[in-house]
């Protein structure tokens, strides 16, 4: 009998044409971890029987969260990046790879089925729909970056994806993985253009979608949960850390509620993986003595969308996108 072996896991997937409609997978992805499990509401039984003992729990509502934490190649998770985000643009040839945008939508319409091979059995998660995405990085490191959200269902014997056709998917990554030190960032304020700023120097960051989707609504007709839909204003946020305390910068713009845009780019041999950001505003610029070291700066931001695109940099109104130039020929979420 197989015994189940983290180093032989696959997770596949594959984008929906129908929410909960499973698809037979047909692309790994580079995932470090993963959490894929049903979660049971249990009613207890309150009927008083002349006796001390409790009679079973009766089983309710069902919910299937998830949460996978891949590493971020310059084309290799864009078709969950495009779910997250909700719109994909078309691909256009630029030498022998191809550019392209993902954008925030007011909806997020698109779902996945993923499949995780485990030797034992398959894991298949029908209807997966991304609340949150986050981005993060650390000098001298690869990039992060992590899905969560949930199914509408969970199945261990489908008949779609079995042992042998998760376990055939290709794993090798089909492009380079992003590394901290590939990335240059800018920021300022809106009114200055980005193309004739400096760099600054940071030694971490974490860039955040919270999709704001009702994951746990129920009705008579089954004990799945509904579709997730929009339940309130989405946010986006950006943390930055720059290693070394030499100015009140940053200080400045949130005091003086500064607006800004920034972008994060990452290049190597021709691909590219750009995230733009035309309206933020600083929260907390803070230089903490933690210790005889050298003190740090920790930014806290808030991307904001940017009606009129007053950026000097981006056209976007939304709060961020991202352009890539990659592999791929066409759009994710065709």
């Amino acid at each position: 009998m197989p015994t189940g072996k983290g180093f032989d896991s696959v997770v596949g997937v594959r984008k929906e044409a129908a929410w909960g409609t499973p698809l037979a997978v047909n692309k790994a992805i580079p995932f470090v971890s993963e959490d894929f499990d049903v979660e049971i509401d249990r009613t207890a039984d309150e009927v008083l029987r002349g006796k001390a003992g409790a009679n079973p729990d009766s089983d309710g509502n069902v919910r299937v969260p998830f949460n996978l934490p891949c590493k971020l190649t310059y084309q290799d998770v864009d078709l969950l990046i495009a779910v997250a985000m909700g719109a994909a643009g078309t691909p256009a040839a630029n030498g022998g790879k191809y550019d392209n945008t993902y954008s925030l939508a007011e909806d997020c319409l698109y779902s996945f089925t993923a499949a995780v091979y485990k030797a034992v059995s398959v894991w298949e998660a029908a209807g997966c729909k991304i609340d949150k995405m986050s981005i993060k990085g650390s000098a001298n490191k690869p990039i992060d970056i992590t899905f969560s959200g949930a199914a509408k269902a969970l199945d261990l014997a489908s008949a779609l994806n079995t042992l042998a056709v998760v376990g055939a998917l290709a794993t090798e990554d089909a492009a380079p993985k992003l590394m901290f030190s590939d990335l240059a960032f800018k920021i300022a304020p809106q009114a200055t253009a980005l193309s004739g700023v400096a760099e600054t120097g940071i030694n971490s960051f974490e860039f955040s979608l919270a999709n704001n989707l009702k994951l746990d609504d129920h009705d008579s007709t089954s004990t799945s949960i509904l579709e997730p839909v929009r339940n309130g204003l989405r946010a986006v946020g950006f943390q930055f850390t720059l290693p070394r305390y030499a100015a009140d910068t940053f200080r400045g713009y949130m005091t003086a509620k500064t607006a800004l845009h920034a972008e994060l780019v990452w290049t190597l041999s021709g691909y590219v993986f750009r995230i733009n950001i035309p309206r933020l505003t600083v929260n907390k610029a803070a230089a903490p003595t933690k210790g005889a070291g050298l003190h740090t700066v920790e930014v806290d931001c808030t991307c904001w969308t940017d009606p009129g695109s007053v950026s000097a940099s981006f056209t976007t109104e939304n709060e961020f996108e991202i352009k890539v130039t990659n592999g791929l020929a066409a759009s994710p979420l065709v």
